[in-house]
């Protein structure tokens, strides 16, 4: 489209955001961050609003860049739309209606939506938005343009308008010994680690807060052991910043998010850069140079370079911008020998897990009736539980990149058919009568996506014989705990379950390898987490978060090693890995602290309760 006489205005931007929430999870695949109405079902009171100024004065074209959520899986009205008013008056058009298309894909796909015309006369205009049923109506970004053109909508067209009209340069950040990019629980360990060691440490978290999966955003607890052979010092750091107490879908202070910023606070060797995403890549050579990164509000760019970096994103993000070589889904079992793996090689992964519960008070209360858009729920298909728990989880059968957003909105779709079926037409409703949504995490609690190919891939063999190798590092103590849809639910919604049953295979306490820890093709890159080089098989074990936590620490040791005596990740493998288990038998964690990480260290996979 011609840019000329064009107002591109960022929904984030707005100067007041109201009740909505900054969306930041999906910007890699549709290209910003963008405001969302998640009201659980109550239309928001507070609503965003802005003042713009129009340069020049004409007649304007509105154009909202905004989505149908549902248009997945429902041919009804969605509940996620929301009014756009400009100086004051509301336009006529509903937003968020979808995108017209042959297919549910296409009609679920972000577009620009026309409004209205409007004469604008230079000067200071208003621009507000009105949600209409707090049900997740999003909106990114408003065009006003005097072109008579049709803004493209696919994501090369949008950042191409972006450029021509918000161009935003990055503000370099400096240089640091050690760029972490992601702060759950390894990229936390990671970053204290190597900090309490001498390194100077950038950490890059896309979120404003800080422990992944164990925040108060998702609130998934912590599973696996700690301080166990052969290294017992690790793990400390985990005991450090670690809530207290067990439990999946728990109230908000129960995830103890403040214990994580507190630490990180503390360290004068780390500077954490909380709300940015690393988007792009700058290499020299296969070694990356620097990264840069966008804020979610006012999105913002920044570059920092480093020596050294990690990939602790789970989602392998910044190995794939670097170029490294990664896997996702099942390999077949001819590849690596595993008795567990299918016989062909396929895209499925474990799921996504979207939290929520609900709790009984003593005031009634409604809640919209999904008949119209929702899942089709019967008195037999409907789990009328409080809370939902690990089982509930979606996106099996999904692309766990390409289709995040979709993956995480039907998480929340099922949430909100499933409290909707037992307000409305619950055969016992009445014992619904007082009960109260009370939080839907709209953040994906993940499991598995892409994994990063390292100088070892470990595989189910490794963990079952067992078979060690020279360089064992932090002990993984989790069986291996894959899962799969749950038969009951699958037969009733095939492609589109949301329960799924866990399969458990022993395994003794293993080390896992240093060599699983950095990648093959980047040398001056490390990772941690869930996308460490594993098979699929082997991740069922590893994935569980102290494990993760401890792979940060060896990581961050590794990197103060590498730091002080200017050798890359392999080198340590080669000829300084005597270095690194000096420094495993310290670890780099307090035992000055209570320890309180004595819950959830055995695999309860298979019980099926909402844990109330």
């Amino acid at each position: 489209m011609t840019p000329k006489d064009s107002k591109l205005v960022l929904c984030t931007r707005f100067d007041e955001l109201g009740d909505w929430t900054v969306e930041q999870q999906f910007v890699l695949q549709m290209g910003s961050s963008y405001l969302l109405a998640h009201g659980l079902g109550v239309p928001l009171k507070k609503n965003p609003k802005t003042k713009i100024n129009i340069e020049k004065s004409g007649k304007y074209t509105l154009w909202v860049r905004t989505k149908n959520w549902t248009a997945f899986w429902s041919e009804g009205k969605t509940p996620g739309t929301f009014r756009v008013a400009i100086d004051g008056a509301e336009d006529a058009a509903e937003f968020g209606t979808g995108c017209p298309g042959a297919t549910r894909a296409e009609r679920a796909a972000w577009y620009w939506q026309k409004g209205g015309e409007y004469e604008l006369a230079a000067g200071e205009h208003t621009l507000a938005l009105r949600d209409l049923s707090g049900l997740d109506g999003r909106c990114d970004a408003i065009l006003l343009t005097s072109s008579g053109e049709q803004p493209g909508d696919s994501l090369q067209d949008y950042k191409a308008l972006r450029a021509t009209l918000l161009p935003e340069p990055a503000e370099d950040k400096g240089s640091f010994d050690f760029v972490i990019v992601g702060a759950g629980m390894s990229g936390l360990c990671a970053a204290i680690a190597a900090a309490r060691n001498g390194a100077r440490v950038a950490l890059i978290q896309d979120r404003y807060i800080l422990g992944g999966n164990n925040s108060s955003e998702v609130r998934v607890g912590l599973g696996g052991q700690i301080n166990v052979d052969p290294f017992p010092s690790l793990g400390y750091i985990l005991n450090e910043i670690g809530p207290d107490r067990y439990g999946n879908a728990r109230g908000a202070h129960h995830y103890q998010d403040w214990k994580k910023w507190d630490v990180i606070a503390a360290e004068p060797n780390i500077t954490l850069f909380a709300g940015y995403t690393v988007d792009k890549v700058e290499l020299d050579g296969k070694a990356i140079k620097a990264v840069e990164a966008v804020e979610a509000i006012r999105q913002n760019r920044i570059r920092l370079s480093g020596r050294l970096f990690s990939d602790c994103t789970g989602d392998a993000h910044l190995a794939v911008l670097a170029g490294a070589r990664t896997m996702m889904g099942r390999e077949a079992r001819s590849e690596y020998g595993e008795s567990l793996a299918p016989e062909k090689a396929d895209g499925f992964t474990m799921g996504v897990s979207i939290e929520w519960y609900c709790e009984d008070w003593n005031t009634p209360c409604s809640f919209p009736d999904s008949l119209d858009w929702g899942l089709k729920l019967d008195e037999e298909t409907v789990e009328p539980v409080h809370r939902a728990n690990w089982y509930w989880e979606v996106g099996m059968n999904d692309d766990q990149i390409a289709d995040a957003e979709k993956i995480r909105d039907y998480g929340m779709y099922v949430a909100y058919s499933t409290f909707s079926y037992c307000k409305n037409r619950l055969a016992k409703k009445e014992d619904w009568e007082c009960t109260h949504l009370t939080w839907v995490s709209h953040v994906s609690g993940k499991r598995e996506s892409r994994r990063i190919v390292g100088d070892l891939i470990l595989r189910e063999q490794d963990l079952t014989r067992p078979i060690p190798y020279e360089d064992g590092t932090c002990t993984t103590t989790w069986r291996i705990d894959q899962h799969y849809p749950d038969p009951r639910n699958a037969g009733k919604y095939p492609g589109a379950e949301w329960m799924s049953i866990g399969k458990l295979t022993p395994i003794d306490p293993y080390a896992i390898p240093y060599r699983c820890l950095y990648s093959a093709d980047v040398p001056n890159m490390f990772m941690a987490g869930r996308d460490i080089s594993v098979t699929h098989i082997a991740l069922g074990s590893v994935r569980v978060m102290r494990t993760c936590a401890m792979m940060g620490e060896v990581v961050g040791l590794a990197a103060s090693i590498c730091a002080s005596k200017g050798i890359l990740p392999r080198d340590i493998y080669k000829t300084h890995f005597v270095d690194l288990v000096a420094l495993m038998k310290k670890g780099a964690g307090r035992t000055d602290v209570p320890y309180t990480q004595f819950y959830h260290q055995i695999d309860r996979t298979g019980h099926q309760a909402e844990d109330r």
